[in-house]
């Protein structure tokens, strides 16, 4: 193999690695935040 063949091999594992660990906590952790995160205030009605 050549050495640019075995850097993207590495790189690619590496990537898998990460992809599978974040893919397990994402949806996880945006359930969290959204139920968590402070609401903004509603606009105040403009008079006419």
């Amino acid at each position: 193999m050549s050495q640019a063949q075995i850097e993207a091999d590495r790189l690619r594992k590496q990537m898998a690695s990460i992809t599978k660990h974040y893919r397990a906590i994402g949806p996880a952790a945006i359930s969290a935040a959204l139920l968590h995160a402070r609401k903004a205030p509603a606009p105040k009605a403009k008079r006419a």
